[in-house]
């Protein structure tokens, strides 16, 4: 397992701070962007799946198992669900190449086949082992399954002596997500695969980036992307609020832990600050320079408003949604979202002159 070099990624941040000057906004924006957000976000999943590792090798190796422990380790989880979150709407990079993001979480699962798949990987006649897991189906290598078998049915069993083979799959699916982390961060890292310095350097002689336009296209893309499957997948169908909808609360994001809620919380957090680049040169201020500082104050106060009604939803998505208290909360978020896909997909764009690939302008 990889020991985290914090102190590494914090002097790359202070490095490039100090060569900010003399950049034009865009280079400043790709490098505030890279250092204050995408490292730092994959970084913490790294961190937090390593904790989740740990932790699931401790919880299986003791001899009896309480339901302090249980609660513990479902904490330990929920930390690196969060995790998880802040890069899940990334779509450009490491994460979107051989079936990563897959591996850690399969959703929506309309045919509850992370149940049906982990039964049938546990009461197999073949050994439970991080290896015969890699070897499966993704839909039971990462945190889907996990959630599975710490809220579900396999829960209670976990405390006892019969539930050793569903304790097999989680420590193994708990070192399985942590080695996909951690091949995510080295592979954006500057001392590992070095992805961040691709995004960071468009030119002419590079294929993925070959001008500045490409790169700030894909970080663009990657926060519609992110804005739709909020506003599509964790609400319109799960929640029935498109014309014709009929809710289906069983479609939601983790709804056998209750975390459907926290996870759009996480996930508009994180958007924000692929946009705002922290305190960085993001997006937010480029808008500035380009003299549409109006819109660039607009779009942060929808984002802030969009992360207060998150925050205002009371209860579990999954039981609570239909409760008046919350309705009004709801609705703001859907149509909160709603105006930030416009300016993303449209104002944004135009504004910097770039044209959006073809699945940022789908849908919605």
């Amino acid at each position: 397992m990889t020991r985290l070099p914090t102190r590494f990624t914090f002097l790359l941040a202070v490095c490039i701070f100090l060569s900010a000057c003399g950049k034009t906004p865009e280079q400043q924006l790709l490098q505030a962007t890279g250092s204050q957000a995408l490292l730092p976000l994959h970084e913490k999943f790294l961190a937090e799946s390593l904790t989740l590792a740990q932790s699931s090798s401790a919880f299986c190796s003791q001899r009896t198992r309480s339901s302090t422990d249980l609660a513990a380790l479902r904490n330990r989880w929920v930390g690196a669900m969060n995790g998880w979150e802040g890069i899940q709407s990334i779509q450009f990079g490491p994460v979107t190449e051989g079936n990563r993001a897959w591996k850690v979480q399969f959703w929506p699962d309309r045919k509850n086949l992370i149940a049906r798949k982990t039964e049938q990987f546990v009461k197999g006649d073949d050994a439970i082992t991080l290896p015969a897991l890699q070897e499966a189906s993704v839909v039971i290598q990462g945190l889907s399954a996990m959630e599975y078998l710490l809220y579900d049915k396999p829960a209670e069993k976990l405390l006892r002596d019969e539930g050793q083979p569903y304790c097999d799959h989680l420590r193994a699916a708990a070192t399985n997500l942590h080695q996909v982390a951690d091949d995510l961060y080295q592979r954006w890292h500057p001392k590992g695969g070095n992805y961040l310095g691709t995004w960071q350097s468009p030119g002419p002689d590079n294929l993925a980036y070959p001008d500045r336009n490409a790169a700030i296209g894909a970080l663009i893309e990657t926060l519609v992307y992110g804005l739709e499957r909020i506003k599509r997948d964790k609400l319109e169908r799960p929640l029935g609020l498109s014309s014709a909808g009929q809710a289906n609360p069983f479609l939601l994001e983790w709804w056998r832990s209750k975390q459907s809620r926290e996870a759009i919380l996480i996930n508009l957090h994180s958007l924000q600050l692929l946009y705002s680049a922290g305190d960085g040169a993001g997006l937010e201020e480029l808008l500035s320079r380009r003299g549409k500082e109006e819109l660039s104050q607009q779009v942060t106060a929808l984002f802030d408003r969009a992360i207060s009604a998150t925050a205002s939803i009371e209860g579990s998505l999954s039981e609570n949604h239909n409760e008046a208290v919350n309705q009004t909360a709801i609705n703001t978020l859907h149509q909160t979202l709603g105006e930030l896909l416009a300016a993303f997909k449209r104002e944004i764009p135009t504004t910097l002159g770039i044209t959006l690939g073809f699945n940022a302008n789908d849908g919605d």
